[in-house]
């Protein structure tokens, strides 16, 4: 067994083996054409393969996006696909070139990994549970549509793409788990048949809203809105109840933030927010710990700064499995370092707890009765963590070409 990077010579055989291994589904097999062939960020090592019997047994693959945690901006790679040859499952395959890829992941700077997939597999490589699936239902039958506005929709075309990447920046600018997206064709380009943006503009011609519509798991839904201003949320509305009623849906839904401005607009106006873990599949795995506090910084003192902490002064202390931090906090600015204090506040946490923690999957109090999570400095330090890792809603791995 042999596992090591792919050669673009070798992509037709992963691709088939990946048909194989998906029950002849092609969106896996776009993933890959996709990454290797258009996003400039692919780099060799990022697809991974296990060569047994002189043939590719299994296989993964990252993309490379930068995350979003809170209004930091850390490195990030999405795992999509993994997968192994029918006639070669439960032999290791699939572990080892997990295990080789988090060794790869870490040696390349990324700070953290996320994924969605299966709940049982996953742990064994340091994910753990840290990401929600969140929805916005429309039923047709009860929902009346809004006042007709002044608005029109069109195909996407590329003289848009500054414009809809900066609404969808607006719209994320503090979601955990967000991607950071570019202004490109090849990353705003649907991949499957019957899916589409298209993109709203009011009577000026100005830009101010889209919608992406698709199917998720066969089901018809819009992928993603986005909204510039309030003038923008009736007529996506409108035309999310009109696109349920010509499809003669009883549920119509939008994949979407609970904190996105149109989701509170839609939830007073019948539509039903629908919050998922998922089934635990909406995973997350820490990589660098230092790296990844270190690009925290800015966001540490935007939260110290609305608590009663922002005039304070202390060391606080984070150590998980072989990997140790301390934040040391000055009336307000925080700094980064692996210095071997004993921290005025210290955190001793096992990976698969300080994954949920960093996204706000799961808050402290939600930790504490693990035997393996030891909190030292009291009620003070509890809520300093409270402060530092507040819970939310943390979601992301939505990129316009996982569309189904």
């Amino acid at each position: 067994m042999i596992v090591r990077a792919a050669e673009s010579e070798e992509y037709p055989e992963i691709l088939d083996m990946v048909y194989r291994a998906f029950k002849q589904s092609e969106l896996e097999r776009i993933i890959i054409k996709v990454t290797t062939g258009e996003d400039p960020n692919f780099q060799k090592g990022d697809l991974r393969v296990v060569e047994a019997d002189g043939k590719i047994v299994s296989m993964m693959m990252l993309i490379r996006r930068q995350l979003r945690i809170g209004k930091a901006i850390v490195n990030g790679a999405i795992v999509a696909p993994v997968a192994t040859h029918p006639d070669y499952e439960r032999k290791g395959y699939c572990s080892a070139v997990m295990r080789n890829a988090i060794q790869y992941m870490k040696a390349q700077g990324f700070d953290m990994t996320i994924l969605w997939g299966i709940p049982w597999l996953y742990p064994h490589y340091g994910y753990s549970s840290s990401m929600l699936k969140t929805h916005l239902f429309i039923n047709p039958e009860r929902t009346r549509p809004l006042e007709k506005v002044s608005a029109d929709f069109h195909p996407l075309e590329e003289t848009d793409l500054d414009k809809i990447t900066q609404i969808y920046h607006s719209n994320t600018e503090t979601r955990t788990c967000a991607e950071i997206r570019s202004p490109k064709t090849w990353e705003w380009k649907p991949r499957s048949p019957g899916a589409g943006i298209e993109v709203l503009t009011d009577k000026k011609g100005e830009v101010i809203g889209y919608r992406a519509l698709g199917t998720d798991w066969g089901r018809p839904c819009a992928h993603e809105v986005g909204i510039m201003n309030d003038e923008a949320h009736a007529p996506i509305f409108n035309s999310l109840l009109e696109t349920a009623k010509k499809k003669q849906l009883k549920d119509f839904y939008c994949i979407i933030h609970p904190a996105h401005p149109f989701a509170r607009f839609a939830f007073w106006h019948d539509g039903e927010m629908r919050i998922n873990r998922g089934g635990g599949a909406g995973m997350a795995r820490v990589l660098n710990l230092l790296s990844l506090l270190t690009k925290m910084d800015k966001e540490f003192e935007r939260r110290l700064h609305h608590s009663e902490f922002h005039d304070s002064e202390f060391t606080f202390r984070i150590s998980s499995d072989e990997e140790s931090a301390s934040l040391d906090v000055n009336h307000g600015s925080v700094s980064v370092s692996t210095d071997i204090v004993k921290g005025d506040c210290e955190l001793l946490i096992p990976l698969v707890s300080l994954n949920p923690l960093v996204t706000g999957f799961k808050g402290v109090n939600d930790l504490v009765d693990d035997p393996n999570v030891d909190v030292k400095g009291g009620r003070r330090a509890l809520r300093l963590i409270e402060v530092l890792f507040p819970t939310g809603f943390p979601s992301g791995a939505d990129l316009p070409l996982f569309w189904e």
